[in-house]
């Protein structure tokens, strides 16, 4: 177990270059490395008088004591002073029996003794640690549940109580409700509610008090001023649920009696969220995340932007269009089950929007600017613009005298605004919004890269396993003794020949339900990368805390890393596939970026430069606004979200842009992809789904003008604590289905030779297994990469030649330190798509980080 030395301690020479003889020879050198000390614990106490203040106490005392006054009158003399209580065996003597009880900044009483263990090495004092409390015994014949309870109690304390708590919950509850990137004032006022539990009236003074610190978010000044509103970086997007309750209670819905109930149908394929269905442990989004454009540009981040893509923009307002029209139903994309496609008639709807407008009896001017304020009030709260609303006024007009056509056809061209679909302030330029250019081919040999992310950690080492090994050692039992019941049976695993890779075995093992794979392998189109993981730098057991700047085992920055490949943020806010993007953008070459499903900032490039990539729906292309109310809508909601003033509010601006680009975009592909058909059966999987829209978006390649394309999905539920055989086995043949299905269509289409997929994940886990049949966060781990231009057949890098806790690269339990980095991976791949020795500093900003031998020349790993 890990503890944390006062000064010095002994270290084996054979372990690390300033080793000191394993404490210049009091301790024993092992020769499997580490020292073998004797030790001592001694108790000595620490205050010989009252001490100073709360925090004195605090600081300096970690044994919890019993409340004296369970003890019989007498046991204790009690003195008080400086906010401290202290309980005496004798009056004025303070010894290592003391205790002292203060309460904490958070109200609760703590009572500690008022001694320190220490644990030191006989013969050599100064090598000396605290000696930790510890609720369980380390033996586990030891182990007791009562313990573990109160363990598990104590730890959820601690962090309910950590400094970090009130700041974080402040962070995100203002960020839902308020505005997305609040100052520092703002945060300190709510978290300072959560502490104290009170604000103003509200509140009971207890910590973590929630009507307290939600009084701090709505009613702080930062949230309630009308001037604050008119700057132009303060606010946020509207989530996409929110949008969609928003108009149901503001429009009236109400149920047809032939429904039950009011049931919203396949939300989160359509806007990307629906209630209590978080697709990931974190949530929609990421509180962090920062989006291109002007919010990007101002670096600010927008967490509601991470899912506002075509395929979810179209998605909303083809929802929000049908709901207005037929109601309640699933024609033309509605969020509901009822049918009947005929705009006005909600006869077979589950329920219809019922907000009456009674303006009939005065002009149609009047009438028009009665029902747009109206609406403006309800849906965008007054802040609808003056343009906007001529606009809007105009149309409405145009369908008169047919009051409820006129009353629909100004609700479906509000709810295209940016002032409904955010929080800000619009302010227009008068001018129109730029058409987005359609790109040109350069008729340079056509190149795609298909980057796949095992969102999760994906348990790597039962991916590539040691089979056979002729060398020092029995590589297969090191890996079944250290993995125990998680272990794969040598006699499942599908043996490749590893004789030609400079590897630690001749041959290595995949998992059974690779068969795909292991065939590709052996028909030299695909390889593994092995032991790869993030680095800043080469690094070692002694210095990897030091020499790594990512937070690591953590699923969102190792995945971030992961896709950026830029770890000291030389190029900041840009990701790997843009980069690559950059430099064949620069030679001419014509390059599409897409993602499917989900926002990424592996395909961001510089700006100017690379085009913002474009999320696709692994179904297809939804057409936009299918049976139009009127010819004139498509020019009115360009017109609505025409180019903004400088002044005006940079979320607002950011929906128009996306919107005006998405449908310039979603008119391209639904007409291009309407008449592409795979030749191949794909799995029906989420993955399998995604690389069959990346096959039809390949076959298009000619009608988009594109000579280069950068696709990135992934695939979930890899982050398997528990339970991971069994977990392994679903995902694995569903990798294997989808991979071989891709690479026949590939094959068919006749540009295998033209298309790389490249495999990565947030990390590995531990090779041993965790008490639930599981695997935990780790760091290195196994990858692979296949394609008709890569030279298979072979493990790249350095597979680990020990991995019990003892091997050089083990941090303990398991988790390995990588030995080839991401740059050393992408590298050679970004020379294979096009890219020149000058282009590649900027493809990987840290590469002179590593020497030159780190790298791997692309010639060994493609076909150039």
């Amino acid at each position: 177990f890990k503890v944390y030395w006062t000064g010095d301690f002994p270290k084996n020479d054979d372990d690390v270059t300033d080793g000191n003889s394993c404490g210049n020879g009091i301790c024993e050198s092992l020769i499997t490395g580490g020292c073998l000390c004797r030790t001592v614990i001694s108790e000595t106490r620490v205050f010989s008088r009252m001490p100073g203040n709360i925090e004195e106490v605090l600081a300096n005392l970690y044994i919890g004591a019993y409340d004296p006054s369970a003890f019989d009158s007498g046991t204790y003399v009690e003195e008080e002073a400086n906010g401290v209580k202290a309980y005496l065996t004798s009056a004025g003597s303070y010894d290592a029996d003391s205790v002292f009880e203060v309460t904490d900044q958070y109200g609760r009483i703590q009572r500690l003794k008022n001694a320190k263990e220490s644990v030191r090495i006989q013969g050599a004092p100064e090598f000396s640690f605290r000696n930790a409390p510890s609720f369980m015994s380390i033996l586990n014949t030891e182990a007791d549940v009562r313990d573990a309870e109160y363990e598990t109690q104590a730890a959820l304390d601690h962090y309910l109580h950590h400094d970090n708590t009130a700041p974080f919950i402040a962070i995100r509850l203002i960020q839902r409700f308020t505005t997305s990137n609040p100052n520092p004032r703002y945060v300190k006022a709510v978290a300072t509610a959560f502490r104290t539990g009170k604000y103003g009236q509200f509140g009971t003074g207890t910590y973590g008090d929630l009507a307290a610190t939600i009084a701090a978010v709505l009613l702080d000044p930062e949230a309630r001023s009308v001037t604050l509103d008119a700057d132009p970086f303060r606010g946020s997007l509207r989530e996409p649920i929110l949008k969609v309750m928003a108009v149901l209670r503001s429009m009236e819905i109400e149920k047809s009696d032939a429904y039950p109930v009011l049931r919203l149908e396949g939300m989160s394929d359509k806007i990307g969220q629906m209630a209590h269905s978080f697709p990931t442990v974190f949530s929609f989004f990421l509180p962090e995340y920062q989006p291109d454009g002007r919010p990007g540009d101002a670096s600010l981040v927008g967490p509601e932007t991470m899912i506002m893509d075509m395929p979810k923009m179209v998605g909303m307002l083809n929802g929000l269009f049908s709901l207005v029209k037929y109601g309640l139903s699933s024609c033309d994309g509605g969020f509901g089950a009822g049918r009947g496609c005929t705009e006005g008639d909600f006869s077979s709807a589950a329920g219809q929007l019922t907000l009456f407008m009674p303006y009939t009896e005065v002009s149609d001017d009047d009438q028009a600017e009665a029902a747009v304020n109206k609406l403006s009030t309800l849906l965008t709260s007054g802040r609808l613009s003056d343009s906007n609303k001529e606009i809007i006024k105009k149309a409405y007009k145009e369908m008169l005298p047919d009051v409820d056509a006129a009353l629909r056809m100004a609700q479906q061209l509000l709810l295209t605004s940016p002032e409904f679909h955010s929080t800000n302030i619009v302010k227009m330029s008068g001018e129109s919004r730029a058409e987005p250019e359609l790109p040109q081919p350069s008729g340079s040999p056509y190149k795609a890269i298909v980057y796949v992310m095992f969102g999760g950690g994906c348990d790597s080492y039962n991916m590539l396993v040691p089979h056979t090994c002729t060398g020092i050692k029995d590589m297969y039992a090191e890996y079944q003794q250290v993995r125990e019941e998680i272990a794969l049976p040598k006699s499942s695993l599908l043996e490749i020949d590893a004789s030609t890779s400079n590897q630690i075995c001749d041959s290595f093992g995949l998992h059974p339900k690779l068969k795909a794979v292991q065939g590709m392998y052996n028909d030299g189109d695909l390889l593994f990368f092995t032991n790869t993981g993030v680095l800043t730098k080469e690094t070692d057991k002694e210095n990897w805390r030091r020499d790594t700047v990512t937070q690591l085992f953590a699923h969102n920055w190792m995945q971030r890393e992961a896709e950026r490949v830029d770890p000291l943020k030389e190029a900041d806010g840009t990701g790997i596939l843009g980069r690559i993007a950059d430099a064949l953008n620069k030679k001419g070459r014509s390059v599409g970026t897409f993602s499917i499903e989900r926002n990424t900032i592996s395909l961001i490039g510089t700006p100017g430069l690379t085009s913002t990539p474009f999320i696709l729906s692994r179904s297809g292309v939804s057409k936009f606004n299918n049976r139009a109310s009127s010819e004139s809508m498509e020019a009115n909601i360009a017109a609505i979200n025409n180019a903004t003033a400088p002044e005006s509010g940079v979320f607002g601006d950011y929906w128009s842009e996306t919107l005006v680009k998405s449908l310039s975009h979603n008119k391209l592909l639904y007409n291009t992809l309407s008449g592409k058909q795979t030749v191949t059966t794909f799995p029906t999987s989420y993955l399998g789904s995604q690389l069959a829209m990346v096959a039809k978006m390949i076959d298009s390649r000619a009608e988009r003008g594109s000579d280069a394309d950068m696709f990135f999905l992934s695939t979930g539920g890899w982050d398997t604590h528990s339970d991971v055989l069994d977990n392994m086995d679903r995902l694995f043949t569903d990798v294997d289905n989808s991979f071989k299905a891709f690479a026949d269509e590939m094959k068919a289409k006749g540009v295998w030779d033209s298309v790389t997929v490249i495999e990565t994940s947030d990390f590995a886990r531990t090779l041993a297994p965790n008490t639930g049949r599981g695997s935990d966060h780790a760091w290195g781990g196994n990858y692979m990469m296949f394609g008709g231009g890569v030279k298979g057949g072979q493990i790249v890098g350095t597979y680990p030649d020990n991995l019990t806790d003892d091997g050089p690269r083990s941090l303990g339990r398991g988790r390995m330190i990588p030995t080839t980095s991401w740059d050393a991976v992408f590298l050679p791949l970004a020379e294979w798509a096009g890219a020149t020795p000058d282009d590649l500093p900027n493809v990987c900003p840290n590469k002179d980080n590593f020497p030159a031998s780190h790298f791997i020349d692309a010639t060994a790993l493609f076909e150039i």
